[in-house]
């Protein structure tokens, strides 16, 4: 690997490589076989890897000429896979979701392919549009001079920026300004011609551009400005279905199958651990017993015979168990010489003995470190040493004061250092994991000033002296959140190594492969410039690798594409892309889903509020008085009366325990004390997170015995998916604190629950039955029905506390004027309650907000349009003022005011009124900005949409986490920006000439070279975004995280030298490394905090809304519940009848015929293809040649309709698909006779043309019935489609308010780049057009940076605007959008666990509709054989199935007929299995089976007659008689033909003997 990241032909080493790789294929096929056995070498999927590395080593040495396959020699990096078991883990889990995956990126061929169609058909030639400058008048030239003038550069409106001459003639479009003449078919397209959708090749790259979003906004502007303003609406759905759901199914995919796999694996280890445990314990029995006697072994054969099997018995055999393990463990501990050493070092380093008079001063020495005064001292000096390294900046005038001051800062960390070493001991001290940190800064510290003194050149100062930033992280020791986070992220990485490595193995290929396909290319550089970003060295194309796995792979590839081949350039950047952004790097951030979520520190943040406020009052006065805390001040929710005295006693250090006695034996208590301080402090461990408010003692440096308690006798329990409360006031968490305070260990009854919805608890998906009761969950069940049923009364109109101090308002009560005031609330609660009322006010708001759009730049010029919205603004003003006084009387005061929704229209009120004065008044003449927060009225109509109001309640409820984890992203952008501050402050500076172009280093070398040249024009300016300060680090570092503008400051902090030196390209390439830490810290793990906050609370709020008895139901319970409700929705349909003509009849069986939709399919498939063939340019008999392929399948589609509606009739339009295709049809014939019409000029719209070319597009489509896995992920897009539209309300809502305000304020924004006429706040399409393509934080550095230069508004608005933009709209809102597409995903992969799907409900109804042919939802017991038999599976039960039949148990009605449901119902509880009921399930089902009887009614008429296992019983029983019957009639007919064999042998005896009597006596005798 080393020797391949060299670039170096090494042709021996290579060949003995090869041939190690070689002997160690013989040797495996020699020791397994090749292929043929079952164990063989090539059966293990494995050696595959090893294999087919192996054949592309040789395949190199064999064709040495073929260009790029020597680069396959970096694919030996696999081998490491194979080689690291951890990885396989991995490597197998995507390997397990390649199916899905692959269903996944079909999908997204589709949904490329329809992109690149579109705009083939559409925005073909559009960007060669160009602005030429109009010719003198009366000039007459040749038609070759014409084409010399417009192909002149020189004639052209802009030469240096392409983008800005794409012009068009259209409505909406960009125009050309005057003396110049938009034309078609100028030059090339824009970015070199690379930017196009001329042919199908060009259209899928760029639609692949689009759906990932990498540089988006050109390819946006450049169109809409060509093309028209309304096209819009295609990058719409192209963003918002390519962009967000396409690409994140490929995330929700990767993450589900590392799940499941890395959940086997789990399984199957805690399996072995179990199975090696028992034999170990197994065989420390069998050594203890062959040690005893055999006395011995008798009388312990005796107690184990006379124990039984009682519990107690069972529990003292754990315990002799046990007992025995750790004797044996402490035997052989003992006996090792590594036991030997370690008590030695503990002697010399724990017990230090010196004199009594020493250990008298370590005794008051642990008082004082163990002091709260004392950590909070040290508190104080941490938040002043960020402080003055915060306010530290370039060419800061109290710099030599700030060095001072954080000298004298570090003196004091080195004091308490010592302090706590000595009062400690080392080892104790040191086995504090915190402890060690400050230790190691401390020796940090202690090393930069070693060096300052030596004074050595090279080396850089600012490296080390920014590590001091890292005593921030001691603030964690008291911020519970931040502790969590950051002990989150050790345990993360431990469990990230092999993802990790994989991560840099894909990065490692990938740079290779570069380096060798395409690094030597960059030497024939385009215009004897090499680009900065290439693949020349190992180096630069592991930060071009880099770049591209952060989503910025177009660019680079057009720059490849100019200086190498095309064919490898593309395969290239696609593969790398796909590879590493799609699977590698989701699989790392579904990780980090999965480790940063949302609940963990939610839950921290609920047990921070359970203490109540008045203990950190107590404690802050008993920290002024300089007492100690004992244990009650820090105790837990739940305290225990049998422990509390025990704590308390035992909070601190007696006296009892002198440190004089330094025995071995205290000195582990001391140590173990220690442990379990830092076990404490791991926030993320489950010991403390079944601990509701137990201290850090990271608090206390000095551990105290009452922090040896058990945490599960008393606080709450929270786990990684635990219930999270939704507090909506300080009053409600203070109640939840105190009952949780006062609540005893003991208590199991159930805990109240107030009516607010926000107060449910909810439970996650993990979380255990136990850890809720059911009492509970039946009062929230029984909460909610009182909810929906509750009637709305009227409330007082003052609040209680006025009508019980004032007297007089009872007596008024009685009075004319009292009853005339009450009769007339009674009128206006009935108005406020009404629909109408409700209805009419959300006209007027949308009315009032539509009004908003009207006001925009060019309204000054038309005075007439002013007057009319003064107008409008003054009834709206009216009209609120009324709905105001109407609701205040009609709820009241207290219920108006307490109101969030009210209190908003209250403001707005207020300022109506405020706006209104400013504009009557002069002297009120400021208060006119206020009408800027006017755009805040259409928030008014969320409280009247039921959807939009729970996607903002969702919201609302995230603000506390949010916020949250919002502060501590701001710390560690704190500590990088410090770094920053440190290594890039003021090294940004250049000297440019006139034209602003930076100068090379041999012109000028330093600041005062530049200076000396001013007279030339040279300046020494600094970049917009740098360094110098923490503010602007902060911006700077917003822009790497959103990876905008990210390149520059790269790019910048690449080439600096030094303070006051002239950059110079490429000499500082190493300090791109602190943007790569960045970028995995501050983005990849901060960033990604919110999504999963995100997520987490959009599923709580989700859970919420599905009940309160679904949460507990175990993950069995829920499948069947699921599989349930599906059952019910739909119900069996009329199949079309067979038609009695005969001539109908053919036609019916043709259409019927099962190779008549493939055939289709096929002729789609033909269509597609043909369609792709267009492209700009081509000839005219090549356009006449697709044009009657466009005719024959035209005609051939109309066909295929005229056959179905002659097969079908009138049933042709029940199926939506029929009518989907005929209005295809006839859409695709009227576009036929427009195009022979436009071809004999008879003046047809282009724009009508184009549309009714689009529709051909629509044929696409019916490819969804044929590809069942496309339609499973489309599934996933149908159920979110409500939840998505809320939120793409909401979205739409933030959109409109940030576009009017941006009216208000950016509208006199100057025509500089990137703002031009298309680009701008000038109007309101405008603005919403670009606010557009902010929501996904395109170019967003570009549009501030001239906001910030121009003069229009102050910086700090504009940074306000911007950032509280970015953060709503990409970083929540459209996180929104991704949770839900992971959470339906999901709840799809759950139907697939399940085994009952929606398609197998459909296929089901399907194969019903041909025995039920009128949808009587009733099939005879004749006809089920037949039925279940022509099933698909799962629900298919094959033939002979009479017995399965019976074992379904299913009722059968009069006329032994079978209801559909009941037939569904028993399949699907055959698939889905035994399930446990319990109360909660038996309530749900009840629930679905009353929803049931509207679907179904006639099913509860019909009475039950038997079951077809009463008539397999009876079929057998009659089997029974009929067998018996037939034995005794066999019997019978035996016993008769008996009689009658004995009854003719007694004949014939007496027959014989008569013969014999008769028969004469011969004469002889």
């Amino acid at each position: 690997m080393l020797l391949l990241a060299m670039n170096k032909n090494f042709a021996i080493i290579d060949l003995i490589f090869t041939g190690i790789y070689t002997l160690e294929v013989i040797i495996k096929v020699l020791s397994r076989g090749f292929v043929l056995h079952t164990f063989s070498y090539l059966r293990n999927p494995w050696n595959w890897l090893d294999f087919t590395v192996v054949l592309l080593a040789y395949l190199t040495l064999a064709f040495p000429t073929i260009p790029g396959l020597s680069a396959l020699r970096a694919f030996r990096a696999l081998k490491m896979i194979a080689i690291l078991p951890g990885l396989k883990t991995i490597i197998g889990a995507i390997f397990k979701s390649a199916r899905l995956l692959m269903e996944v990126l079909l999908l997204m061929m589709f949904v490329l392919l329809i992109i690149a169609l579109f705009g083939l058909q559409i925005f073909k030639g559009v960007l060669t549009h160009k602005c030429i400058k109009n010719m003198e008048p009366r000039v007459n030239i040749t038609h070759a001079e014409w084409e010399n003038y417009i192909q002149n550069k020189s004639n052209w409106l802009v030469i240096e920026d392409v983008d800005t001459m794409v012009c068009g003639n259209g409505t909406g479009t960009g125009r050309c300004p005057t003396n110049f003449t938009c034309l078609p078919g100028i030059g090339f397209n824009p970015n070199n011609g690379y930017t196009n959708f001329d042919n199908i090749g060009w259209a899928l790259i760029t639609a692949f551009q689009l759906i990932t979003l990498d540089y988006w906004e050109n390819t946006y502007n450049l169109v809409l400005r060509a093309s028209g303003a309304f096209y819009i609406i295609f990058f719409i759905v192209v963003v918002m279905f390519g962009a967000h759901y396409i690409v994140n199914l490929v995330l929700a995919v990767v993450a589900a199958s590392y799940e499941k796999e890395a959940k086997r694996k789990q399984e199957l280890k805690e399996e072995e651990e179990r199975i090696l445990e028992l034999r170990r314990q197994k065989a420390l029995l069998r050594a203890k017993e062959s040690a005893l006697s055999p006395r011995e072994k008798f009388r312990q054969c005796g107690k184990k015979l006379t124990r039984g099997f009682s519990m107690d018995s069972v529990m003292s055999w754990a315990t002799e168990i046990s007992q025995l393990d750790e004797e044996e463990e402490n035997d052989k501990q003992k006996n090792s010489r590594c036991y030997a050493f370690k008590k030695r070092l503990k002697r010399k380093f724990c017990s230090w003995t010196c004199c009594p008079a020493f250990l008298t001063l370590q005794e008051y020495l642990v008082i004082l470190v163990s002091h709260p005064l004392f950590e909070g001292v040290i508190t104080i000096c941490i938040l002043i040493n960020t402080l003055l390294l915060s306010i530290d900046y370039h060419q800061a005038p109290y710099s030599h004061a700030l060095e001072s001051g954080n000298t004298v800062l570090s003196i004091i960390f080195i004091i308490e250092a010592i302090l706590k070493v000595t009062a400690l001991n080392p080892m104790p001290y040191v086995r504090n994991g915190w402890n060690a940190f400050d230790f190691i800064i401390v020796l940090l510290t202690c090393l930069e000033w070693i060096l300052s003194t030596v004074n050595i050149p090279t080396l850089k100062l600012s490296m080390i002296r920014s590590l001091r930033m890292l005593r921030v992280f001691k603030l964690a020791k008291n911020w519970k959140t931040l502790n969590t986070l950051i002990n989150i992220i050790f345990k993360s990485l431990k469990e990230m190594g092999n993802l990790t490595l994989i991560v840099i193995i894909v990065i490692y290929i990938f740079t290779v492969i570069g380096m060798q396909l395409v690094g030597h290319d960059y030497e024939n550089k385009v215009s004897n410039q090499i680009p900065r970003w290439n693949f020349r060295g190992f180096y630069n194309s592991f930060i071009m690798v880099f770049r591209i796995l952060c989503g910025e792979w177009i660019e680079p590839l057009y720059d490849c594409m100019r200086c190498s081949k095309m064919y490898f350039c593309l395969p290239l950047f696609l593969l790398t892309y796909i590879a590493g952004n799609f699977l590698v790097l989701n699989l790392f951030l579904a990780l980090l889903l999965n480790f940063f979520s949302g609940d963990t520190l939610t839950a921290n943040k609920k047990e921070e509020k359970t203490t109540p406020y008045k203990d950190y009052i107590k404690s802050f006065l008993l920290t002024l008085s300089c007492r100690k805390r004992n244990k009650s001040s820090l105790g837990k929710i739940q305290p225990d009366d049998q422990t509390d005295t025990s704590e308390t006693d035992n909070a601190h250090f007696s006296n009892d325990v002198p440190l004089s006695d330094c025995n071995m034996k205290h000195q582990m208590s001391m140590q173990n004390e220690i442990n379990l301080s830092r076990t404490v402090e791991s926030t993320a461990s489950p010991t403390l997170s079944n601990s509701a408010e137990l201290p850090s003692m990271g608090t206390n440096e000095v551990p105290t015995i009452s922090a040896m308690c058990d945490p599960a006798s008393g606080g709450r329990k929270y786990e990684n998916g635990s219930a999270v409360l939704m507090l909506e006031t300080v009053e409600e968490e203070q109640q939840e604190a105190e009952r949780e305070l006062y609540r005893p260990s003991g208590d199991t009854g159930c805990p109240e629950i107030t009516e607010q919805s926000n107060d449910k608890p909810v439970n996650e998906d993990n979380k255990t039955d136990g850890e809720k009761p059911l009492c509970s969950v039946e009062e929230e069940g029984m909460e909610d029905e009182e909810q929906k049923t509750e009637v709305k009364t009227m409330q007082p109109c003052l609040p209680a506390m006025c009508t019980e101090k004032c007297i007089c308002c009872n007596a008024l009560k009685t009075t004319f004027l009292g009853k005339l005031f009450l009769s007339l609330r009674t009128l206006m609660f009935k108005v406020v309650n009404n629909r109408v009322f409700d209805g009419s006010v959300l006209f007027v708001i949308l009315l009032s907000t539509m009004t908003l759009t009207l006001d925009d730049k060019y309204l000054q010029k038309d005075a007439k349009v002013q007057l009319a919205l003064r107008y409008l603004d003054y009834f709206y003003a009216f009209f609120f003022n009324f709905e105001m006084i109407v609701k205040v009387l009609g709820l009241g005061l207290t219920d108006y005011f307490t109101n969030v929704w009210t209190l908003l229209d209250f403001f707005l009120v207020v300022v109506s009124w405020l706006s209104m004065l400013g504009n009557s008044i002069q002297a009120f003449k400021s208060l006119r900005s206020l009408r800027t927060l006017r755009a805040l009225r259409p928030l008014r109509a969320i409280s009247r949409w039921e959807g939009m109001r729970l996607v903002v309640n969702a919201l609302v409820a995230s603000i506390p986490s949010i916020s949250n984890v919002m502060f501590v992203c701001l710390v560690f952008w704190l500590i990088f920006g410090i770094v920053g501050v440190q290594i890039f402050g003021g090294t940004f500076f250049q000297c440019v000439d006139q034209n602003n172009d930076r100068l090379p280093i041999s012109i000028v070398n330093n600041r005062s070279e530049c200076n000396a040249y001013q007279d030339l024009g040279y300046q020494w300016v600094n970049p917009k975004i740098n360094f110098d300060n923490v503010l602007a680090a902060y911006m700077a570092l917003l822009q790497v995280a959103t990876f905008e503008g990210w390149l520059e400051i790269m790019a910048n902090a690449a080439d600096t030298r030094g303070i006051d030196l002239q950059p110079e390209m490429g000499a500082n390439p190493y300090s791109l490394f602190y943007f790569v830490a960045f970028i995995v810290i501050g983005t990849f793990f901060t960033l990604n905090l919110f999504i999963g906050i995100i997520i987490d609370n959009f599923n709580t709020m989700h859970k919420r809304v599905k009940g309160a008895l679904v949460t507990v139901l175990t993950e069995d319970q829920r499948r069947f519940y699921g599989t349930l409700k599906r059952l019910f929705k739909t119900k069996p349909f009329k199949k079309i009848p067979t038609p009695k003509n005969v001539i109908l009849y053919k036609f019916y069986k043709l259409v019927s015929h099962r190779w008549f939709e493939p055939f289709t399919i096929f002729l789609i498939t033909l269509n597609v293809l043909v369609m792709a063939c267009d492209h700009y340019g081509q000839t005219k008999r090549f356009a006449l040649v697709l044009n009657w392929f466009n005719v024959i399948f035209a005609a051939l589609f109309t066909v295929e309709a005229i056959l179905k509606l002659l097969g079908q009739r009138q049933y042709y339009f029940t199926q939506a698909w029929n009518i989907f295709d005929f209005l295809v049809v006839v859409l695709s014939l009227v576009g036929i006779l427009l195009d022979s019409s436009a071809s004999k000029k008879q003046g047809v719209s282009p724009t009508i043309l184009r549309v009714f070319r689009i529709v051909r597009l629509a044929r696409l489509l019916r490819l969804v019935r044929s590809l069942k896995g496309i339609r499973k992920l489309l599934f996933t897009l149908v159920i979110s489609i409500p939840a998505l539209f809320n939120i793409g309300l909401l979205l739409g809502l933030v959109m409109f308010i940030y576009s009017i305000l941006g009216m208000s304020l950016f509208r006199d924004l100057p025509r500089e780049s990137p703002i031009n006429d298309m680009v701008n706040f000038e109007t309101f399409g405008n603005s919403m057009m670009l606010l557009f393509r902010l929501t996904t934080a395109a170019a967003w550095n570009e549009i501030l940076h001239v906001m910030i230069n121009s003069p229009v508004q102050r910086q700090f608005v504009s940074f306000t605007y911007m950032t509280s933009y970015i953060v709503v709209a990409y970083i929540v809102i459209i996180n929104m959008y991704v949770a839900v597409i992971l959470e339906n995903f999901h709840e799809a992969q759950e139907q697939e666990l399940a085994g009952v799907t929606d398609e197998d409900v459909d296929m089901f109804y399907e194969v019903w509709s041909n025995y039920d042919v009128k949808a009587t939802q009733f099939i005879t017991y004749d006809q089920l054989s037949d039925f279940l038999n022509e099933l698909k599976s799962p629900l298919r039960i094959p033939k002979p199935n009479a017995v399965k039949v019976a074992a379904l148990n299913l009722p059968l009605t009069n006329g032994d007929k079978l209801h559909c449901l009941d037939v569904l119902e028993a399949l699907s509880a055959v698939i889905v299995g035994k399930v446990t009921e319990s109360e909660p399930l038996k309530k749900l089902s009840g629930e679905v089976y009353k929803m049931s009887v509207k679907v179904f009614p006639i099913r509860n008429t019909l009475e039950t007659i038997t079951t077809t296992f009463m008539l397999r019983k009876e079929f057998k029983a009659a089997l029974t008689i009929q067998k018996a019957f037939r034995k005794w009639k066999l019997r019978q007919n035996h016993t008769t033909a008996k009689k009658k064999l004995e009854r003719s042998f007694s004949s014939l005896r007496k027959s014989l003997r008569s013969l014999r009597s008769s028969r004469p006596t011969s004469p002889l005798t």
